[in-house]
């Protein structure tokens, strides 16, 4: 007996989940050059690249189909499943002491969002929401929400960076300080 049948609904209900995890992005435009390659978000690109499209990522230099992008302070992570894509889809994370926290939109705060921005640049679908691009407008939304945490919910953590490398982008520890009381402690 194949077991295909019986994880079809499972893997429909994980497909759910992801979509209400993150942004569709028809357009990343000038944020894709503005985006940096991060070597420690290169695992959980790969990661999220698996889930999100259900394809191994290892065709693709990670560097061409995944960024690291800061605005206003918040960061996120830019993710396509081809190089050659304009858009794809777009998560919002931070690192504190080292662990990668990602987030989702509430679908609780759903209602509040239709009246607050209720001429949103956005489309709201039953469980996505998809922007064009990241113009002006966009950017904007995107920056006053991500810092309301109403409107999140941590969706994972993992190690950010397990082997401390100084390359991290978005590491938050200082990691020369680290060394150096490690070894003071060492003696």
């Amino acid at each position: 007996m194949s077991l295909r049948p019986l994880l079809r609904p499972f893997v429909l209900a994980a497909t759910l989940l992801l979509l209400n995890g993150c942004l569709l992005v028809e357009n990343f435009g000038a944020a894709w050059d503005e985006a940096k390659p991060d070597f420690c978000l290169e695992k959980i690109s790969q990661s999220l690249y698996f889930a999100s499209f259900n394809r191994d990522p290892a065709e693709f230099k990670t560097d061409d189909i995944a960024r690291g992008w800061t605005l206003d302070g918040q960061n996120f992570l830019l993710l396509k499943e081809t190089p050659s894509d304009k858009g794809g889809r777009l998560y919002r994370f931070r690192v504190i002491n080292g662990i990668f926290e990602r987030f989702r939109l509430s679908p609780t705060q759903r209602p509040a969002f239709e009246i607050e921005y209720a001429n949103a640049p956005v489309s709201l679908k039953h469980d996505t929401v998809s922007l064009k691009t990241l113009g002006d407008a966009e950017k904007k939304l995107l920056s006053e929400i991500a810092k309301r945490p109403e409107y999140w919910e941590s969706e994972d953590k993992t190690l950010y960076n397990p082997a401390s490398n100084p390359r991290c982008r978005f590491e938050d520890r200082d990691l020369k300080k680290l060394e150096e009381d490690r070894k003071k402690k060492n003696g």
